[in-house]
C-alpha cells in the first residue's frame, strides 16, 4: 500500500478509528518485523488526540477531544514520558503551522497543558485473566467516584486493552477449570465481550483491543473475540513499510548505492495501517514514527 494511493487520508481514517464503537489493532508477529510494528506508536497518537483539548490558549485549534482514556497494560509496555513527548510534538506542530512563536511563555503553557491532560489517562495493569475481569466489573464504581480521580466531568473516549494476547494461556486454564465441556477460547471470549459491551454501552465509549497476529499473512489475534452482530467493528493491521529486496544479478556498486537508500527508508520509521480485508481498495494510511513525534503522512 502506498500513501499516494490511499482513498482516505490518514487523518480521516484516524478520526474514524477514534469514533468507532469497537476497534481491533492487529500487527504481524515480531519475528517478521524485528524492529517493531508500530501499533504502540499509533496507540499513543490516538490517546494524545483523545485527551488534548479542542483549543490551546483559547484560540488555537488542536483537534483534541477533551476526553479521558481507560488503558489496560498487562505487560507494562506503556510509557507515559513517550506519550508526553508525542503530545508536545503535536502541540509544537499545530502552533508552528499556524505561525505562532514558541516563546518561553508558550512553552511553559504547553508543558502545563500536557501535565493536566495526563491526569486523564487511567492505567490498570492486571496480572491475570481473573484480575482483568474483576477490574472491568469494578470500573464503573471507580469512574463514578469523584474523589478518586480528576476525570469525573470528562467523557470516556475509549477503553483500551493493550497486549490482549498476553492472557491466551490463562484464559484456556480458567475456562477449562470452570466448564469442562465448553471450548476454552469461546468461554473466555464470551465473558470478555459481555463485560466490554456492557461498559461501552454504559459509558458511551469505544473499545480498542491491541494484539499481535499468529501469522504474517493471516491477521487474526491469538485470543479469539466474538462481538455482537449489531456492534460496529473495525479491524486494522499495522506493520512497518517493507523495503524491496535486491534485484537479481545486481553488482556490488549498485548494491552499495541501493543500501544507502534502503537505510534512509528504514531510518524514517514509516509504517502502514489499513483496514483488514480492504487493502486492495486503498483503505489505509502511512504514518511516521520519530523520536519525539508520530505523524500521519498527508495523501493530498
Amino acid at each position: 500500500m502506498s500513501s499516494g494511493g490511499a482513498k482516505k487520508s490518514g487523518v480521516q481514517l484516524l478520526k474514524q478509528v477514534e469514533n468507532e464503537d469497537l476497534s481491533l489493532l492487529i500487527c504481524p508477529p515480531p519475528a517478521t518485523h524485528a524492529s517493531g510494528a508500530g501499533k504502540t506508536s499509533l496507540l499513543y497518537l490516538v490517546i494524545a488526540h483523545a485527551i488534548l483539548p479542542t483549543l490551546f490558549l483559547s484560540s488555537q485549534p488542536l483537534g483534541g477531544q477533551d476526553a479521558a482514556i481507560i488503558l489496560f497494560d498487562p505487560l507494562d509496555h506503556f510509557r507515559v514520558p513517550r506519550l508526553a513527548s508525542i503530545m508536545l510534538g503535536l502541540l509544537k506542530f499545530r502552533l508552528q503551522d499556524a505561525g505562532h512563536e514558541l516563546n518561553q511563555r508558550v512553552k511553559h503553557e504547553m508543558k502545563s497543558l500536557v501535565k493536566r491532560c495526563l491526569l486523564h489517562v487511567h492505567i490498570f495493569r492486571p496480572q491475570s485473566w481473573a484480575s482483568l475481569l474483576v477490574t472491568l466489573r469494578a470500573l464503573p464504581d471507580y469512574l463514578f467516584d469523584k474523589d478518586r480521580h480528576k476525570s469525573i466531568h470528562r467523557r470516556i473516549h475509549s477503553i483500551i486493552l493493550d497486549d490482549i494476547d498476553a492472557f491466551v494461556w490463562s484464559t484456556r486454564n480458567s475456562a477449562t477449570s470452570m466448564m469442562h465441556n465448553a471450548a476454552p477460547q469461546l468461554t473466555a471470549s464470551a465473558r470478555l465481550t459481555n463485560s466490554l459491551q456492557r461498559l461501552s454501552t454504559l459509558l458511551s465509549s469505544a473499545v480498542i483491543l491491541v494484539s499481535s497476529s499468529n501469522l504474517s499473512t493471516v491477521f487474526r489475534p491469538p485470543l479469539y473475540v466474538s462481538w455482537n452482530q449489531a456492534e460496529q467493528v473495525m479491524r486494522l493491521v499495522v506493520r512497518r513499510v517493507e523495503v524491496l529486496k535486491f534485484a537479481p544479478a545486481i553488482s556490488i556498486d549498485e548494491a552499495m548505492a541501493d543500501s544507502q537508500q534502503r537505510w534512509q527508508v528504514l531510518s524514517r520509521g514509516r509504517f502502514e495501517c489499513w483496514m483488514a480485508g480492504s487493502m486492495s481498495n486503498g483503505e489505509g494510511f502511512v504514518f511516521k514514527v520519530e523520536q519525539r513525534a508520530v505523524e500521519v503522512e498527508r495523501t493530498d
